[in-house]
């Protein structure tokens, strides 16, 4: 299991308070990274020796789906093993065969690892407000009254959701062409 992108320590330091439970807090900074991974369709933390099966568009590129790649071990097409000079890839996943085409319904089978050794430090900080969000309202009050009680629950405000700024943020992490 890959570390946790921040630890309770750091999440006490953002909410300003003189302790924090470390289990409540590692629960809470898990779920953050959770809704994060969710949100960018990325793992994020570097995974090694990752196989993925994908079908052939009938182009001479085709994206690998996590980012970034680190390493490509193997690719076979339909079955066959395809020599290291048959094909380059780069570091945003996209797979380009060098002569022809990747065939149209192929099944190819490649084998990569791809991630963050050390998790970007933007991640790491959305990671730690999302948390302090929820930290801080874990019922999802949006808001509440006293006299003959009323309550308005809100998932945006329970550390549920990313804002708008935050996904723009991470907008650079996230999967897909726009991305690149």
């Amino acid at each position: 299991m890959a570390s946790p992108w921040a630890l309770p320590e750091d999440l006490r330091l953002h909410l300003r308070l003189d302790t924090i439970d470390d289990d409540q807090a590692a629960a809470v900074i898990a779920g953050a990274e959770d809704v994060i991974r969710g949100a960018l369709d990325q793992h994020i933390d570097a995974v090694a020796g990752d196989s993925i099966g994908l079908v052939g568009n009938g182009r001479r590129t085709i994206l690998l789906p996590q980012m970034p790649v680190t390493a490509v071990t193997s690719v076979t097409v339909d079955g066959e093993l395809l020599d290291v000079g048959a094909w380059r890839v780069n570091r945003h996943g996209i797979l380009t065969r060098r002569t022809g085409r990747w065939p149209l319904d192929a099944d190819i089978d490649v084998v990569y690892d791809h991630g963050y050794a050390t998790v970007p430090a933007l991640i790491k900080r959305v990671c730690v407000q999302l948390a302090g969000r929820a930290w801080v309202n874990p019922r999802g009050m949006a808001s509440e009254s006293l006299g003959d009680w009323s309550g308005t629950y809100d998932k945006d405000r329970t550390g549920q959701a990313l804002t708008d700024w935050e996904m723009r943020l991470l907008q650079p992490y996230a999967r897909g062409p726009e991305s690149r």
